[in-house]
């Protein structure tokens, strides 16, 4: 708040801009969760005095609609993010996310887009991408489907009142990754109305070796998942190209929500990054669920504390460095069995993408104790320079906190043998790792 002893620009903390921003991330998700399925959005608008306070049912507390549509624009804007709305279809109406998208998108003079000009923001939002309804398969959430069959229903209903009020929005339907039988049934009903298909995974393997596995089993479900999008399709004569939203995924253990990730946490962020990058034509939009202090990548304290986990360092090797090509790319390395997947591990994984004249090829060394000796090869490329930068610790077990906010951080590494058309490096154990290569 703008009131707060804790720097801040009009209300948010300077400290999580400056990390955020740093990440560059390119889409965020908001409300999201199960919070956005009973959450109407005429609440959080408005004179912030005026807004009510309300009971919220998804995690049995108080919601004080101090934090709205339009204070979330103005963060999106201030970290440099796109926004994407979730909008409320469990005890939320088709006419009500239409009115939303009205408020943030329309021209016209009409009574949500006056509304938008009375509280001071003049020009819309353009938000281009909206998710009807959050894991409406759930029993958890409010206003829950019983079956596919119904949320094809009502995503056809909420997606005819919105694109009517703006035909230009990306729409993404409820997807469910334990049971494709529920994604065929949407896609087939519903899917001239959506680009996106979104699925959720959180996993809490039982041992470090099996949490440096499961993102391999993640990418197994994804790929699932889009060929049953593509069959559903075909099935359902749908031309519109349907692709994969991953819009929630992390670790997720047993005990407080607000907790600190580690190492082994962020090598598997690591692989999965890798994995998504293979996935790129397929798996067109994913969202790290969540951002500050639940499953966080980021912690603070009301008393201006702050630090970032070892996951935040895994996204700041893989963010800021991207290129916008995913380049063919095969690897081969020693493996490990993962009883939980059946089958063999590779130690070493690995992913390259390429802008300009830059290749950025990231590694993740899965294995708990031993460095790799790696050697690179690169077709129709020479490079006459380059950087490694890891971030890895002691032990899998690693983590920074609110008294060692610094003991786990990126690190350069300190020696890279550039051949014509081959580089050499040496990777740590249980490390993510990012080799910057640029022409001469």
């Amino acid at each position: 708040g703008e009131g707060s002893a804790v720097p801040n620009e009009r209300g948010f903390r300077k400290d999580v801009l400056k990390a955020v921003s740093a990440l560059r991330p390119p889409i965020t998700r908001w409300p999201g969760g199960n919070f956005a399925s009973a959450y109407h959005w005429l609440d959080g608008v408005g004179p912030r005095e005026e807004r009510p306070k309300k009971f919220e049912m998804a995690w049995n507390s108080v919601e004080t609609n101090q934090f709205g549509t339009d204070e979330f624009m103005e963060w999106a804007r201030a970290v440099g993010t796109e926004p994407y709305i979730t909008v409320n279809a469990g005890n939320g109406s088709p006419e009500e996310a239409a009115a939303w998208v009205e408020y943030c998108n329309s021209e016209r003079d009409t009574r949500y887009a006056e509304l938008r000009r009375k509280y001071g923001h003049s020009q819309p939002y353009n938000v281009k991408v909206w998710s009807i309804g959050n894991e409406l398969y759930g029993r958890w959430q409010v206003g829950y489907c019983v079956d596919g069959e119904e949320c094809a229903r009502r995503t056809l209903e909420f997606a005819n009142e919105m694109r009517r009020v703006d035909p230009s929005i990306k729409l993404i339907g409820v997807g469910w990754d334990e049971d494709q039988d529920w994604n065929y049934k949407v896609v087939k009903t519903a899917g001239e109305q959506i680009d996106y298909l979104s699925v959720h995974r959180y996993l809490h393997p039982p041992s470090y070796p099996e949490l440096a596995a499961a993102s391999l089993g993640v990418e197994d479900m994804l790929n699932t998942t889009y060929g049953v999008v593509q069959s559903a399709r075909r099935a359902g004569g749908i031309k519109r190209d349907v692709k994969v939203a991953f819009d929630e995924w992390n670790v997720w253990y047993e005990g407080p929500m607000e907790r600190d990730a580690t190492v082994g946490d962020a090598v598997f962020t690591g692989s999965m990054l890798i994995g998504l990058e293979r996935l790129a034509g397929k798996v067109t939009m994913a969202n790290f669920a969540q951002l500050v202090n639940v499953l966080p990548l980021i912690r603070t304290r009301d008393d201006g504390a702050f630090y970032v986990n070892p996951q935040y360092y895994a996204f700041l090797l893989f963010g800021p460095n991207s290129g916008e090509d995913v380049l063919p790319i095969t690897s081969a390395s020693p493996t490990y069995y993962s009883k939980e997947l059946g089958r063999a591990v590779p130690y070493l994984d690995a992913s390259a993408t390429a802008s300009g004249e830059a290749v950025y090829v990231h590694l993740v060394n899965r294995h708990e104790d031993e460095a790799a000796r790696v050697t690179i090869k690169l077709s129709g490329f020479n490079a006459a320079s380059g950087t490694h930068d890891y971030v890895s610790g002691q032990s899998p077990g690693d983590a920074n906190s609110f008294d060692e906010p610094n003991k786990v951080a990126v690190q350069r590494g300190q020696e890279m043998e550039l051949g014509a058309q081959t580089v050499e490096l040496t990777v740590p154990p249980h490390s993510v790792n990012l080799v910057t290569l640029k022409r001469g």
